[in-house]
């Protein structure tokens, strides 16, 4: 037996369809395939208000805090269980790895994080302990970083686990890295290797903080990413936002033990830094780093015009398009 507001709310949907037949369709309207396709419609809809610096399209959101000085950086990401990992990984992992996945994006951006909210919706076949340790897992990866869990809301869930984490970060006005820097002739960087996170790094790995903090300070890159969903796709944010080409050296790019070059271009939550600075600076750098860090660093390309695109270049010469590795919208579990 149907209940009197199901039938009062398909009478309104009727009634809606029957309002849209006959009016063409806007363009914000078309069919969305991709996820590059999503954020770039928000962006055209999106009004910042004059205290927002930074809104959809980089790896945080950018305000004006009210402590002279800094800029707010908002951030909120989600892990869902089939996805991001499955029935079988440790509760205390999974909740290391969702708010790591934010610390890492407020790190890209040479910010702290400072505060965390957290909403997860649970199955009822997760046990008191299991919830425990879920907990635990958050708040160890936050205070590691000194973040704090402060609230956040709790629901019951029919199918698997789901977590979305928001934190709160801070960074220097002087000392903002964002996507939208880099210029032609610019050197590329990326920190650690590249491939194979499945085999645990997805779970284990660590927001690159202290590196994001020393490089905002002493060397400031003109453009700065955390590879989460692959070098592949991070590279056209970097080319979307910056409004340039990318040239990688295939022999340069570090290839973890046991990958191939395919794996570290497309693979993803690698959660390592990609970066761009003047080549007037690159020596330098090394040098510096080589002093600072075990973690290695390297120089996997140039920054070129827009219309060259994004390119690999192999040792022979020849020059193949990196494609997209990561996509929410056409990937599945």
């Amino acid at each position: 037996m149907r209940c009197e507001r199901h039938d009062r709310w398909a009478r309104r949907g009727r009634g809606v369809k029957n309002r849209l037949r006959g009016h063409p369709q806007k363009p914000h309207d078309a069919a969305v395939k991709s996820e590059f396709e999503w954020i770039a419609l928000w962006q055209r809809l999106q009004k910042l208000p004059g205290d927002v610096r930074i809104g959809i399209g980089d790896d945080c959101a950018v305000i004006n805090a009210a402590k002279p000085g800094l800029f707010g950086l908002l951030k909120c990401d989600a892990c869902v269980e089939g996805i991001h990992f499955t029935r079988k990984t440790p509760l205390d992992l999974v909740g290391r790895k969702v708010m790591s996945r934010n610390i890492s994006d407020i790190a890209s951006m040479g910010g702290t994080p400072r505060f965390a909210l957290v909403s997860a919706a649970l199955p009822d076949r997760i046990p008191d302990a299991g919830r425990k340790k879920l907990y635990r897992g958050l708040t160890a990866a936050a205070r590691r970083h000194g973040c704090e869990i402060i609230g956040g809301d709790t629901s019951r869930s029919r199918s698997g686990l789901f977590i979305s984490v928001f934190v709160y970060g801070e960074v220097e006005k002087n000392r903002l890295l964002t996507r939208s820097g880099a210029r032609k002739g610019d050197h590329v960087y990326v920190t650690g290797r590249l491939g194979g996170s499945i085999k645990g790094k997805h779970l284990l790995f660590e927001p690159r903080m202290a590196q994001s903090r020393w490089l905002a300070r002493y060397f400031k890159p003109s453009a700065c990413i955390d590879l989460s969903d692959g070098l592949g796709s991070d590279l056209r944010r970097l080319s979307d936002q910056s409004g340039a080409g990318f040239e990688i050296l295939a022999a340069a790019v570090p290839v973890s033990r046991g990958c191939s070059l395919r794996q570290a271009l497309y693979d993803g939550e690698d959660y390592e830094l990609l970066f761009t600075v003047p080549p007037s600076q690159s020596a330098a750098l090394m040098k510096a780093w080589r002093k600072h860090f075990k973690l290695p660093l390297t120089w996997i390309g140039i920054v070129r015009p827009r219309a060259f695109g994004l390119r690999l270049t192999t040792s022979s010469g020849r020059r193949v398009a990196i494609r997209t590795s990561h996509d929410h919208f056409r990937h599945h579990a």
